[in-house]
């Protein structure tokens, strides 16, 4: 069991090598033991350092009491990976450390300030040049910067909770700087939204009395141009001589279609009479009550000659009467269509005059109408026009208001909440005596056991002659 050497004809004992170690176990233990002890004193002598954590949670905190509108729509975007990344640099930002500083005045404790207490150690290695003069640097920017170097802000992965951390000779301070640090950010988010909405009112609040006058003239104009064309209004908002025209337009058809059925009836009535032909199948012949009467008459007569020819001759007195009378009803009958007649030629007459007359009317309002017309585009135009602009002042009214009712900074939900607050903790992170000690033995019998090795292989007493050497 030996390892051949390279640089002499010579092996390694290993069996004497691993020898030394039990030669000299008291020597590596009293090492052991001594730089475990300068570990324990240095660990009970070092400064305590506290650390405490505060959550944050980045969430849309708006509801339907905090809302204007009053809607319960929840369509603001949530806060992305990188919008998560940057309220994680706002936290660390200048102004909120200066806040907290400045509350819980920081730069009276030398914890804060190095050069308040400075070591003689440091204070030699500055008057050598070894190290810089932290008088140099203004008392504000000390703090900050020892505020940074105890501070940790982390976002937890996949997800939307920040991690406030800070560690601290003082357990209360490692717990009131985090608290104050979140709550400082949540003051931040809030004023800003206020600057926010104050800034929209005040913008807006001009850009509201600029269009509020533009709408006034816009409308005015309107009222103006409508006054000056004499443009008056029917129903259904269109224009009065639109609105006659297709009233007359509707008249005259009707009257045509009247006047047409007349002449035609009339006609009818006077082809029947003229060629002795059935009025029968004249239907406004038929519906006169006096010729239905009439007509039930002649049928009674006829009805009555007829049983009397079966018992009487044709030249019989009482025959010939009933005949006189049946040939009487036929002209009576005759002079009742020849007036219903001369009453449908007259009514058509009169539709004809109204037809004429409605013509006319008709021809006289398309000229009026083309010319409302031709005002009309004009007058649609500038009415579209105020329309436009008392839409656009109606909205800006709307974000006004909106604006204007979150003015209260109480009123405004801030998108993040503290939901873990730091509380002071009771043991210090740091120094961890048993960890620190324990491995201080077992890194201090490792060391000394490397060096037993190599002072026994370096002095030869591990070496023999190899195998066959001369």
């Amino acid at each position: 069991m030996s390892v051949q050497s390279t640089a002499a004809d010579v092996d390694v004992d290993l069996r004497q090598l691993f020898a030394s170690l039990a030669r000299n176990w008291l020597r590596i233990l009293v090492i052991a033991l001594v730089v475990t002890g300068l570990a324990l004193a240095l660990t009970w002598l070092a400064t305590p350092h506290y650390m405490a954590e505060t959550r944050l949670l980045i969430e849309t905190r708006e509801s339907v009491y905090t809302r204007p509108d009053g809607t319960n729509n929840d369509d603001r975007p949530i806060l992305d990976e990188e919008g998560v990344t940057s309220q994680v640099e706002v936290i660390s930002s200048t102004d909120i450390l200066k806040q907290v500083a400045q509350k819980l005045i920081l730069s009276r404790l030398p914890e804060f300030d190095e050069a308040a207490e400075m070591p003689v150690l440091s204070r030699l290695l500055v008057i050598a040049g070894l190290k810089s003069d932290p008088n140099e640097i203004p008392p504000e920017e000390r703090v900050l910067k020892k505020m940074r170097e105890k501070l940790n802000v982390y976002r937890v992965e996949k997800s939307r909770v920040i991690v406030i951390e800070f560690s601290s000779e003082n357990p209360r301070l490692a717990a009131e700087i985090p608290n104050a640090i979140a709550d400082a950010y949540i003051s931040v988010q809030g004023n800003a939204k206020t600057e926010s909405n104050s800034a929209a009112t005040d913008w807006l609040a001009p850009e509201i009395a600029d269009l509020s006058k533009r709408v006034k003239d816009a409308e005015g104009k309107v009222a103006s141009y409508r006054a000056q064309s004499d443009l008056l209004m029917g129903g259904n908002n269109s224009v009065l001589a639109t609105q006659q025209l297709s009233e007359l337009s509707s008249e005259l058809s009707r009257v045509r279609a009247n006047r047409a059925s007349a002449e035609a009836t009339a006609d009818s009535v006077r082809r029947a009479l003229q060629n002795g032909g059935s009025l029968d199948a004249v239907p406004e012949v038929l519906s006169s009550e006096l010729i239905q009467r009439l007509r039930e008459r002649q049928v009674e007569l006829k009805t009555n000659i007829a049983d009397l020819s079966t018992s009487l001759l044709d030249n019989h007195p009482r025959i010939r009467a009933l005949r006189s009378q049946l040939a009487d009803l036929d002209r009576q009958i005759r002079n009742e269509a020849e007036k219903l007649m001369k009453g449908l030629m007259t009514q058509a007459q009169t539709a004809q005059a109204r037809e004429n007359q409605l013509v006319a009317d008709v021809n006289t309002l398309k000229a009026a109408s083309a010319h409302a017309g031709e005002e009309q585009v004009e007058l649609d135009a500038l009415q579209r026009e105020a329309t436009a602009q008392r839409q656009l002042l109606e909205s800006y009214l709307t974000r006004y208001r909106e604006a204007s009712s979150r003015k209260d900074s109480n009123y405004l939900p801030v998108d993040a909440r503290v939901f873990s607050r730091a509380v002071a903790p009771s043991e210090p992170y740091f120094p961890k005596i048993l960890p620190i000690t324990g491995a201080a033995f077992v890194g201090s019998l490792l060391l000394m056991a490397i060096v037993t090795l190599l002072q026994e292989l370096f002095s030869g007493r591990a070496m023999r002659p190899a195998a066959g050497a001369r």
